[in-house]
């Protein structure tokens, strides 16, 4: 794993339904407006991930809120 990589709070994994874009450290999906982000296709939630991943490097949460 590049070191970059290393520091990343969001990841995907497959699930039920598809993928789902969840939070490293707790392994609870990721809440974007408060809607859990599960059952998404992959590339939407790596994309999501990504962006998410972007904006807390940034130390932006706005996002997240719900």
């Amino acid at each position: 794993m590049p070191d970059e990589r290393k520091k990343d709070r969001y990841a995907v994994r497959r699930d039920a339904k598809g993928f789902t874009a969840f939070v490293i450290y707790t392994g609870e999906p990721a809440l974007v407006g408060g809607v859990p982000q599960t059952g998404l296709s992959e590339d939407d939630a790596r994309h999501m991930a990504g962006v998410l991943n972007a904006q807390s490097k940034r130390g932006d949460s706005s996002m997240r809120k719900g």
